[in-house]
């Protein structure tokens, strides 16, 4: 389900909220009373002692929780916490190592894959210069630090590419070449954003999807209320029944609904024979998170699954369920309970729910690659140790 917010001021009011949660799962009956609330005061003992400013990021992970009205519980509050710790050490404005270089790198192979005709566009299109500045676009991305700083340079970039730039470089068939078959846009390395490292994506669907909510996203997710507003929306927004946060937590890295999906990989693995990678993605996409009209071949595999053990259930059926995998309500479909059933008759083992997904992290932000249950288990350990320091406070 999809957030509409509204700005007003320095808060944000939502108009169409998620569904409500009261912690990190869901395994708890409607007449179960709600764990307690924790009071800004707690909140801020929550906060790693070195942190700046503890009392500010207190009250912005409450009021981001308030916002999206989920239940500000301990679990909730340290989930939140360890998400910001690992991917940002508490700086609602991160520095990136290597970032300078990592967009020229970025920018100098994009240009070589385009020819001869490549590198003099590129050139060209960095020697200006936008409104009001005395350097160029190139002068700028080489003293680049911060994300909001690099994000800011490719926004005056593309907007300078699409009004002055054809008027100051003569050589037209050169632009039109330079982003024939990718945008402006999607040069710039930065996906992820703000203390949490939220999706940018995800965060302009949230506030709308506009191109002034676009514009203004990208400036909200450098801001520590807005990169905590966004990020806990994508951690904790959805209805999941994990039992454990560290499935959240891996979710958070890997998409929606990943540790349960990757389950579901590796028992329809087991049962069929079929080698699978348990990525958590039933279907293919594209860059842009669309499904692609090819078979993946975790669909081939539940496919397979059908002729051999649920030859009732329609091959329409089978791929009109997955495709709710990203949904909750996947839960519900014949597909999923065909699984489950098989697998336990198959097996004599009750299946599991959720299980950390294989995905590589690949990013020019890492030293090195990384994977999601990396991910999660070091998010795990933080979140674990603000319990802890929760548990040691006076009720």
């Amino acid at each position: 389900m999809r957030l509409r917010i509204v700005r007003r001021g320095l808060g944000w009011l939502p108009v169409c909220v998620l569904l409500v949660m009261t912690a990190c799962s869901r395994n708890v009956r409607p007449t179960a009373p709600l764990p307690p609330r924790v009071t800004a005061e707690q909140a801020t003992q929550l906060v790693p002692p070195d942190v700046k400013d503890r009392e500010g990021w207190a009250e912005d992970v409450l009021a981001a929780l308030d916002a999206h009205r989920l239940h500000p519980s301990a679990e909730a509050v340290c989930s939140v916490f360890a998400v910001i710790e690992q991917e940002s050490g508490f700086q609602a404005n991160p520095a990136v190592k290597g970032l300078a270089r990592i967009v020229q790198q970025r920018m100098e192979a994009y240009a070589d894959k385009l020819g001869p005709l490549g590198p003099p566009a590129m050139k060209a299109l960095l020697d200006g210069k936008a409104p009001g500045q005395t350097l160029t676009f190139e002068q700028r991305l080489a003293q680049v630090k911060t994300e909001r700083d690099l994000d800011r340079i490719f926004r005056e970039l593309l907007e300078y590419y699409e009004t002055e730039y054809p008027t100051t470089y003569t050589a037209a068939e050169l632009a039109s070449r330079l982003f024939k078959s990718t945008r402006l846009e999607d040069l710039n390395p930065i996906t992820t954003a703000g203390s949490m490292q939220v999706s940018v994506r995800f965060s302009e669907e949230l506030a709308g999807g506009d191109d002034r909510a676009l514009q203004r996203v990208r400036e909200e997710l450098y801001t520590r209320g807005g990169g905590v507003y966004y990020g806990t929306a994508r951690l904790l927004g959805y209805e999941a029944h994990y039992s454990d946060p560290i499935h959240r937590f891996a979710d958070y890295n890997a998409g929606f609904y990943a540790s349960r999906n990757s389950a579901i990989q590796r028992q329809v693995s087991r049962l069929t024979g079929i080698e699978l990678v348990p990525d958590g993605d039933l279907l293919a996409y594209d860059k842009q998170g669309e499904p692609l009209d090819e078979d993946s071949n975790s669909l081939k595999a539940i496919l397979s699954f059908r002729q051999r053990y649920a030859p009732d259930l329609s091959e329409r059926r089978v791929r009109k369920d997955v495709r709710k995998e990203k949904e909750l309500d996947f839960e519900e479909t014949d597909t999923w309970s065909a699984i489950k059933d098989t697998y336990q008759k198959v097996t004599g083992e009750t299946p599991e729910y959720a299980q950390l997904p294989t995905v590589t992290i690949r990013s020019p932000k890492l030293s090195g690659d990384r994977s999601t249950a990396w991910f999660a288990q070091s998010v795990n350990k933080r979140f674990q140790r603000c319990m802890g320091r929760y548990a040691a406070l006076p009720k």
